[in-house]
């Protein structure tokens, strides 16, 4: 999913009322903190992709391999 798609359906509401529903888990929200993230300590420190995602492990307190599924869940593509 294209992170503008999310950021969207979370500004909507859309997400909250598909968990409220339990049609989605928490795990869109916490993919998604991770990514927006990510992405701001690349963009204001200017750290490498693989710097911010050993410091997320940290912060967030997960493995390399969940951190690395959050960024890939809202890459974005060229299509």
């Amino acid at each position: 999913m294209n992170i503008k798609i999310a950021n969207t359906l979370f500004d909507d509401g859309v997400f909250s009322a598909m968990y409220k529903a339990g049609f989605i888990t928490t795990k869109v929200f916490i993919y998604r903190e991770i990514y927006l993230w990510i992405e701001a300590q690349r963009k204001t420190r200017g750290l490498n992709k693989r710097q911010a995602v050993m410091e997320a492990e940290i912060k967030f307190m997960k493995d390399e391999r969940t951190i690395w599924r959050a960024l890939n869940s809202f890459e974005e593509t060229n299509s």
